[in-house]
């Protein structure tokens, strides 16, 4: 099975891998900055002025507030940054068999009828690789 090692390239098929991408992102990234600005909200400020807090309490929160947001200010990019390392990896994952597909379904097109897909044991598309192979063995039983 020469040629089905690991793929090099890690954006195979831009324009497909781009948009399974942007769904990760956005399923994952919109939720968690909502949860935390929901949150954020609600520890710091809902509860500041319900409570009334005293401002010999105020003065002690400040410094809690403070390490927050730079934990905040320095954890979100990484975070946000590991995502969109996942969801590189995720995609690519998703684009790298279609592209190999399509790459062997334009050679049998030409009609080189003889070759057969090959495909990976962790791809997801090993009922589509199947049911083409078996298609192209009827072809060239009739010729």
């Amino acid at each position: 099975m020469k040629g089905l090692g690991r793929r090099r390239k890690y954006f195979i098929k831009p324009g497909l891998q781009v948009r399974y991408l942007r769904v990760i992102l956005i399923a994952v990234i919109l939720p968690v900055c909502l949860f935390s600005v929901c949150l954020y909200y609600l520890i710091f400020y809902m509860m500041a002025e319900q409570l009334g807090i005293p401002e010999s309490i105020a003065y002690n929160i400040v410094p809690v507030v403070t390490k927050i947001n730079l934990i905040l200010l320095f954890g979100l990019p990484i975070i946000s940054i590991g995502i969109l390392f996942w969801g590189v990896l995720i995609s690519h994952r998703i684009a790298g068999p279609l592209y190999r597909l399509e790459k062997e379904l334009d050679k049998i097109a030409k009609g080189d009828f003889s070759l057969r897909l090959k495909i990976r044991s962790k791809d997801e598309l090993g009922s589509i690789v199947k049911g083409v192979n078996k298609i192209l063995d009827k072809i060239e039983e009739k010729q």
